[in-house]
């Protein structure tokens, strides 16, 4: 027995604290580089780390969670997370910070895909618009994050914040331990040969490298927009953090859009339209001057990247009920190389070429990205 509406909440509050993760090494990464005297080739580096705890994090869950449950991963996981952001507010070496972010990506990685398994399991209708309304939390903590630290740039430290938020993700850790979830789905566990079919279904496999170009338009925004606009369009320090704000309010308005006011309408139609919106805002960022631009931009991005996951996540849940967790688990991997991939590359050519290749990295994905999404409902319509 457990408490459908608690049980929803603390899957919110970890998407959060997730969310602010997700986004804390590019909101700080000006800081990083001042503090530790790094170039462009070293934070790619940085940020390449996260990608790879969350890939690790992502790999494991969805056996664990269909085979054991929910609650002990989520409250370890938590653990990891706390240990992260406070060893990143306390570190004065670099490879603390370089272990601080492989913490943060495992235990972020696995609570994102936990907890997304475990709303698409307590969701009994519109899993796509229940996972759109879930996924406004991961944009809360984002928004949360470049935003407090704009505001407080002049009177904390960052590292103080940081740690702070340490202290209440350890405290979501003790309520995870108190809670009651959904039962294990399969005391024996996932055989080979259900993970072997599930690795050889090509519409699976078009939803993951779907998401592999989501991760990579998010990578470029979350780690590289700062760096662009610093470095590019000589935006003041504080300006770029509540720039890249905007583009999380963006993403966070339509997820509550879609699971709300646009409920009744196909999660999936609502994602082509944000292919359209990725696309032209991809073009704005890339290629508009002025403050006002950047920002409408990166709105115009936010809401083309806010159902990727949602839909994606709910169409795996979907095709694989007994092993949701699973399912998740194959396409989340599949969108973290994406991940890790562009963050390698964009530091690379971001120091042959300069930042300004941002853009152009940013518009082929979009359109890549686009094409996947083309591809992935056409194959669902001949499957149903």
């Amino acid at each position: 027995m457990y408490n459908r509406k608690l049980v929803f909440a603390s899957a919110c509050a970890g998407l959060f604290l997730f969310g602010v993760g997700a986004i804390t090494l590019g909101s700080i990464a000006p800081d990083l580089r001042s503090k530790f005297n790094l170039d462009e080739l070293q934070i790619g580096g940085l940020f390449s780390l996260f990608p790879v705890g969350i890939l690790c994090g992502s790999l494991g869950f969805g056996p664990i969670t269909d085979r054991f449950g929910y609650k002990l991963l989520l409250a370890i996981c938590s653990i990891l997370l706390a240990l992260g952001f406070a060893g990143i507010g306390l570190a004065n070496s670099i490879w603390l910070i370089q272990i601080c972010i492989l913490l943060i990506g495992i235990g972020g990685g696995a609570i994102n895909g936990a907890t997304s398994a475990l709303v698409a399991d307590i969701s009994t209708e519109n899993k796509g618009a229940s996972l759109a309304l879930f996924s406004v939390f991961f944009g809360l903590g984002a928004l949360t994050m470049p935003f407090v630290l704009g505001l407080l740039r002049d009177l904390v430290a960052f590292e103080s914040i940081v740690t702070a938020i340490g202290g209440l993700t350890f405290l979501l850790s003790l309520a995870y331990f108190g809670l009651q979830f959904p039962a294990a789905k399969h005391n024996e566990g996932i055989s080979m040969a259900q993970l072997g079919q599930m690795l050889k279904d090509p519409l699976l496999l078009m939803i993951g490298f779907f998401l592999f170009w989501q991760s990579a338009c998010e990578a470029l925004i979350n780690n590289w927009t700062t760096t662009f606009l610093l470095d590019t369009l000589q935006v003041n320090g504080r300006w770029t953090l509540f720039a890249l704000s905007t583009y999380v309010a963006g993403m966070s308005v339509m997820r509550l859009l879609t699971g709300s006011v646009f409920s009744k309408i196909p999660a999936s139609r609502m994602l082509g339209f944000g292919m359209g919106f990725l696309i032209v805002g991809a073009i704005v960022l890339g290629w508009m001057p002025g403050l006002n631009w950047v920002i409408f931009g990166l709105v115009l991005i936010g809401f083309g990247l806010a159902l990727g996951f949602p839909v994606m996540f709910g169409m795996s849940s979907s095709l694989y009920s007994k092993n949701s967790g699973t399912a998740i688990g194959i396409i989340l991997v599949i969108s973290l190389v994406g991940n890790l991939l562009t963050n390698f590359a964009m530091g690379y050519l971001a120091k042959s070429w300069g930042i300004g290749i941002f853009s152009v990295g940013l518009l082929i994905a979009a359109v890549v990205q686009a094409l996947f999404c083309f591809l992935v409902f056409r194959n669902s319509k001949m499957v149903n």
